[in-house]
């Protein structure tokens, strides 16, 4: 178990990841998440972003993940928190041939 420096509300967290991901929708299709220390020692949240194929065209990549990233700093507060975010993207047709669950 990880003990933050601000007590950390997980079904506040939850309704924020939620609510981000409706507002990023179609571009993003769900986000998935973990608290954990990073590898200094720092906590962290470790952000799994599935977006849609569509928004994973390279044309679109760049401005999809910088809005998402503003979006979930935004909504989650994590400056707040003494939290480092870590954001990762998978497509869709990633996520299809990869089938890996802690993306599901």
């Amino acid at each position: 178990m990880i003990i933050t420096r601000v007590v950390l509300n997980e079904a506040d967290l939850d309704r924020r990841v939620k609510a981000a991901a409706r507002k990023l929708a179609p571009d993003v299709v769900r986000i998935r998440y973990d608290i954990a220390l990073d590898s200094t020692g720092e906590e962290a949240i470790y952000l799994r972003v599935l977006l849609s194929d569509d928004a994973s065209r390279e044309v679109r990549l760049g401005e999809v993940t910088s809005r998402v990233r503003a979006e979930l700093s935004n909504k989650l507060k994590l400056d707040d928190l003494g939290f480092k975010a870590y954001s990762f993207f998978r497509s869709e047709s990633e996520q299809a041939t990869m089938k890996d669950p802690t993306w599901s």
